[in-house]
């Protein structure tokens, strides 16, 4: 599964493991069959930003979250060797879930991820 390839347990051994959870509040919202892609969608989103929070609330200086705010900004690549270790997986996971969206999406709706990267930079 996504969840355990990602190996958060022993990368970031601080984090809640609330991936069921998740899953369970997005049914809720999206419980019709037509959404099962969005339920998948959301609940990897809601996953990764509650290891995001415990990152921020037990481990991270303001410097490092700084650079971390910095990376998810420019949305590239490039940013992840300026993190330190334990959020480079963190990091890599948000951008392969963002991936992963932009992969999947027809032609028709070829702009959602863009719009979502526009609305985490707020470089202006």
């Amino acid at each position: 599964m996504w969840w355990k390839d990602l190996d958060f347990s022993s990368k970031l051994p601080f984090f809640r493991d609330r991936v069921v959870e998740t899953y369970l509040w997005i049914a809720v919202a999206c419980f019709e069959p037509q959404y099962s892609y969005a339920r998948i969608i959301q609940a990897k989103l809601l996953a990764i930003t509650t290891v995001i929070d415990d990152m921020c609330d037990a481990y991270v200086t303001p410097a490092e979250l700084e650079l971390f705010i910095e990376a998810i900004e420019r949305c590239d690549n490039g940013s992840i060797d300026r993190l330190p270790k334990y959020m480079k997986s963190c990091y890599q996971a948000i951008f392969d879930v963002y991936k992963e969206i932009e992969e999947k999406e027809n032609t028709e709706r070829f702009f959602c991820v863009h719009y979502a990267k526009e609305a985490m930079d707020t470089r202006d």
